[in-house]
């Protein structure tokens, strides 16, 4: 599967009108509306991850970045910069025009979790929301995030543990926490999304509903679009949890 591929192409089309329309009925008020999200990050995990963060000079990182939405909201709360990095060029075109639009000081970047091409201690933070389950060599990824953070400089990521392997998937894991430990950073919180689930479910199931729209919204043949959802609700059954973690590196 050429993930990379996948992306530029996801990302080279304007958000999917349908797709923002599914994740407001899941999230509802918790939407975050106009950042043009490509995750499941809510308004009051974004407010967390602003507080967290908060206080250091700069620059931050949003790895898994997109279209730039949520790391730039943070950047712009807490007043500093930020890189924001992706595998696809697409979604930094978008990006760098969404950070302009915000008025936010960014730069954009291709490069990946296991390579993010950021030199050692560079980052105060680094931020990634719901793109970590593509890495394929998650402990890997997380050494190189321990090795851009400074000393005391902060991770705050959401992803999911997976009790299976879903289908066209990089290598899942059951817990996230032993892999942050190994890679030397203290893990200072681990916590579980409240009704993930049902979100998650919801979100696919307007989508399923609504997939002749979004085939003529994505000139793309219906069954493909309707094998393409069916392939994310069955990766959504595969799921455990959805967490926040926010981990630490320690001080030299």
């Amino acid at each position: 599967m050429d993930l990379r591929q996948i992306f530029e192409d996801q990302f080279a089309n304007p958000p999917s009108d349908i797709e923002q329309q599914a994740a407001l009925a899941a999230l509802g008020d918790e939407y975050p509306a106009g950042l043009e999200t490509y995750s499941w990050v809510s308004r009051t995990e974004l407010s967390r991850a602003a507080e967290i963060v908060s206080g250091v000079d700069g620059p931050i990182a949003d790895l898994g970045c997109g279209r730039g939405g949520p790391g730039l909201w943070v950047a712009g709360v807490i007043g500093v910069p930020l890189i924001g990095i992706d595998i696809a060029e697409s979604a930094l075109v978008r990006a760098r025009a969404l950070a302009a639009r915000l008025g936010v000081e960014a730069d954009f970047r291709i490069g990946s979790f296991e390579e993010t091409g950021l030199a050692d201690d560079s980052v105060d933070a680094v931020l990634s929301f719901d793109a970590f389950l593509f890495s394929p060599d998650k402990q890997a990824a997380f050494v190189e995030l321990a090795r851009v953070l400074r000393p005391g400089g902060r991770l705050v990521m959401t992803s999911w543990d997976y009790h299976s392997q879903p289908a066209n998937r990089p290598p899942q894991v059951p817990d996230h926490r032993p892999l942050v430990e190994a890679a030397g950073l203290e893990v200072l919180a681990y916590e579980d999304t409240k009704d993930w689930y049902r979100g998650c479910v919801m979100f696919a199931d307007f989508l399923l509903d609504r997939a002749e729209d979004l085939a003529r919204e994505s000139s793309a043949p219906v069954a493909q679009v309707r094998a393409g959802i069916s392939e994310m609700r069955a990766t959504i059954d595969c799921m455990t949890r959805r967490f926040l973690l926010v981990a630490q590196q320690p001080m030299s």
